[in-house]
């Protein structure tokens, strides 16, 4: 099996909460699926473009980066993103490489009654989120970090979709700190199911 680890925050490993819980998440999951390939992309190393006119008049050409994208996206069986909640949504670095990898004809296409039909099926997402507060109902409405992704992901066919979310990092992070050990736990127990 081939997964892809999306990385979508700009913080160095040591200071970012959705790193670590991602990182022992993986741990986890290479000792149980040792033989598995696991390619790392740090968006905000690597860098992701915006789709502005140019990259939609290749796609209108087929060719181009979106195509390119979307092709290579389709080359794994499964994905584990890792992203904090910004501003009640995702980064936009990662937004920008949800928009590269749905493309029609490739991630997906319109049925006959014009309904979008995903072509990514039969893959797994695994969602690691952070927030920097807490979000209890009903303040749980208005987050749209990990519901954006898991309907997105759903929208292009990848119906096995799972999460886990640290809430409270800024707020709390006495009480983060000193649950820490525990919820890696709790990540590691989800990984081996994964």
């Amino acid at each position: 099996m081939k997964v892809l680890y999306i990385k979508a925050s700009p913080k160095p490993k040591d200071r970012s909460a959705s790193h670590k819980i991602a990182e022992a998440f993986i741990e986890e999951y290479i000792e149980n699926n040792p033989k598995d390939e696991i390619i790392e992309l740090n968006l905000t190393e690597k860098g992701c473009p915006y789709v502005n006119y140019e990259i939609l008049c290749d796609l209108v050409e087929r060719k181009g980066l979106m195509v390119k994208t979307a092709n290579k996206f389709m080359e794994y069986d499964k994905f584990i993103i890792s992203s904090p909640m910004w501003n009640l949504s995702i980064p936009g670095i990662l937004k920008s490489y949800i928009d590269l990898v749905t493309v029609k004809g490739i991630t997906f296409e319109y049925g006959k009654l014009g309904i979008p039909v995903g072509l990514a099926k039969g893959k797994k997402a695994f969602y690691l989120g952070s927030r920097g507060g807490g979000y209890p109902f009903p303040l749980s409405l208005i987050t749209f970090d990990m519901k954006y992704i898991k309907y997105i992901f759903r929208f292009i066919g990848i119906k096995d979709f799972k999460s886990f979310i640290l809430e409270n990092v800024d707020k709390s992070p006495e009480k983060i700190k000193q649950n820490f050990e525990k919820t890696l736990k709790e990540v590691r127990k989800l990984a081996k199911k994964f």
